[in-house]
């Protein structure tokens, strides 16, 4: 986002999850400067978009309750306008932090320079780059690099873009595996979270009528063109759901229309429980993660080595000299990432590995000072609460959003950050990245 791109100014318990979030707050969602002068050499941030409207109409999801869905005013997909807001408070979270670790400098002249903005092309990613990328550097337009309307894009959609040659028997394989061969054994284990959630979008004691897929027999099946793995039954009709509803939450709708007055934050975190399996089981699995993350998680380690040797590196996201790369993606992005480097991270509120609306897995190359020099990653995943979206809370360093430290496996060191060595951490991303799935970047 250099400033010759702007108009030229002049130049898994909800329980347990809260306790550990609220620990790794206390350590280190308030923390200042590194005592030890540490440099922060590069941030990127892989963020989702912000609250939008359901993926579907309230007609369209008329079958999966017994009364109408609340309306919305823009059209499905859509970021809203909470959604705009709630995404603006993080930028301001964000600008703060990284001019007090120095990556930014608070002069819109400086770091115009030191900014590079890439996102998927729809209207709710595109708003969150615009949003971020003003928050970030207050000044004038910020350039949002992006491919051509309705263009499959292979950073975040490889799987529709054609990258590589996926088989998808084997991602159907690879889910079935982590299920003893049968998806039925689901239905058993989260029962009573699949009731609760009928409880809501069906009323008390009612059952769900003839036709809906509630009462489909789970099944995990080759997708036969957008997805190339598809989830049938009462855990797809639970992932409908609970997205409308957390949705509905989030953009601060009055309670009586969240869930028909039958949804509060603590009903909301038990059925999200039925979210996370589901992004877990068809986006985190290691076969599906590699399809589609491979390629995003190749560019991500371009950009980082440019950033640590200050050469430019074929496949690097943004030329030499960026200390901020904001990439604008999607939950299936996020999950993607998680899931190809066994990632996991927990929020107050949440159930594991939440992919909150706004939410970034935000991954930091830092450089020791001194005759060492050396450079260590340190990886989070950073949200906005149910309860800081709900209200529009503004946020700060003062009034940060929470953050989970990420332990890499493979390369990760202690605690409380879980710094990883860079080279370490670039090998075991060469390890798990399959470059199969890897594309030029357009």
């Amino acid at each position: 986002m250099h400033l010759n791109r702007y108009p030229r100014m002049g130049a898994l318990l909800p329980t347990l999850c809260a306790a550990m979030a609220a620990f790794a707050l206390c350590l280190t969602g308030l923390a200042g400067p590194d005592a030890q002068g540490d440099e922060l050499k590069l941030a990127i941030i892989l963020s989702r978009h912000g609250v939008r409207t359901p993926l579907q109409s309230g007609e369209a999801m008329a079958r999966l309750s017994a009364q109408p869905w609340p309306k919305w005013e823009a059209d499905v997909g859509v970021q809203t306008p909470r959604g705009n807001q709630l995404v603006a408070y993080m930028g301001d979270y964000y600008r703060e932090r990284l001019t007090r670790e120095g990556a930014l400098t608070g002069d819109p002249a400086v770091d115009g320079e030191r900014v590079f903005i890439r996102a998927d092309n729809d209207q709710r990613t595109l708003e969150t780059a615009r949003i971020l990328g003003k928050a970030l550097v207050p000044a004038g337009s910020p350039e949002v690099h992006a491919l051509p309307e309705k263009e499959m894009d292979p950073l975040f959609r490889p799987y529709r873009a054609h990258v590589g040659h996926p088989d998808a028997t084997l991602a159907v394989d690879s889910i079935l595996g982590r299920m003893g061969g049968d998806p039925r054994t689901l239905e058993r284990a989260y029962a009573r979270q699949l009731d609760e959630l009928k409880a809501v979008v069906y009323g008390p004691g009612a059952a769900p009528g003839p036709g809906s897929m509630f009462n489909e027999p789970s099944a995990v099946e080759a997708g036969l063109k957008s997805y190339m793995v598809e989830f049938k039954g009462p855990f797809l009709a639970a992932l409908e759901c609970t997205d409308a509803l957390l949705l509905e939450y989030a953009d601060g709708k009055p309670l009586p229309e969240v869930g028909w007055g039958r949804m509060d934050a603590g009903t909301l975190t038990d059925v999200l429980s039925l979210h996370s399996l589901f992004f877990d089981l068809v986006e985190r699995t290691r076969y599906p993660a590699q399809v589609g993350g491979s390629n995003l998680a190749s560019h991500i380690i371009d950009t980082m080595e440019q950033a640590a040797t200050g050469d430019p590196v074929p496949g690097a996201l943004g030329p030499t000299g960026e200390r901020v790369v904001v990439l604008v993606g999607h939950d299936t992005n996020i999950a993607n990432i998680g899931g190809l480097f066994d990632m996991n991270w927990c929020l107050a509120g949440t159930q594991l590995n939440p992919l909150l609306p706004g939410g970034a897995l935000v991954l930091e190359l830092w450089k020791h000072p001194g005759r060492d020099g050396s450079l260590f990653v340190r990886a989070c995943y950073v949200a906005q609460t149910l309860e800081q979206m709900r209200e529009a809370s503004p946020l700060s360093l003062g009034h940060p959003p929470a953050r989970s430290p990420i332990f890499v496996p493979g390369c990760s060191g202690q605690g409380p950050e879980y710094d990883a060595p860079f080279p370490a951490f670039v090998r075991q991303a060469r390890r798990v990245i399959d470059p199969g799935f890897i594309a030029p970047e357009p």
